[in-house]
């Protein structure tokens, strides 16, 4: 009889383990980058887009995170850069509209930090990438994902053309991610 109450205890507090899913709340300032014009650094927000996460430091294996990116949502503070990126040499929307995110693998590494490996496809273009995830519950129903790490354009074909050399353009972009997080 005791074993069966243990077990049963164990069963029900294991149950608070399991990996929740996460879903991105819409904020238009959540995923930035910099890049540099002529030496100059200028700024940038993909305003749309989708995420879900489910991260469960008890057991890693089945924790992932999946984000598609609304390309054509890229704003930069200037209507002729925006209409360029929009071009073949760029972004290339029509054919293009959406960038994906698919974790791998996540490790924990201490407590709200990990390490996410995945892949990054950009146009027809797909890259491993791996950064460092600050992951934090808030509460209940709330959580922030903190992440930054550098990209560089030509792995995607971003800037072909003209643009293939970093003498205007330069080749790395400081990519920024700061999303909130409501539970499924």
């Amino acid at each position: 009889m005791k074993l069966y109450i243990l077990l049963a205890g164990f069963l029900l507090s294991s149950t608070g383990l399991a990996a929740q899913e996460w879903s991105a709340l819409q904020n238009d300032q959540s995923i930035q980058f910099t890049a540099r014009y002529d030496d100059v650094a200028f700024n940038g927000v993909f305003k749309r887009y989708t995420s879900t996460i489910s991260i469960n430091p008890q057991e890693m294996e089945g924790s992932y995170i999946r984000s598609v990116i609304d390309v054509t949502s890229v704003d930069t503070n200037s209507h002729d850069r925006d209409q360029a990126l929009a071009e073949s040499d760029w972004f290339n929307f029509s054919s293009f509209p959406k960038a994906t995110f698919n974790s791998t693998k996540i490790a924990y590494i201490k407590t709200d930090h990990y390490h996410v490996t995945g892949i990054l496809k950009i146009r027809d273009q797909e890259k491993q990438i791996s950064f460092p995830l600050e992951w934090r519950i808030r509460d209940d129903n709330h959580a922030h994902a903190y992440a930054q790490f550098e990209l560089d354009r030509r792995d995607f074909d971003i800037g072909l053309g003209e643009w293939a050399q970093d003498e205007t353009i330069g080749f790395n972009v400081n990519v920024v991610i700061s999303i909130d997080y409501r539970i499924k």
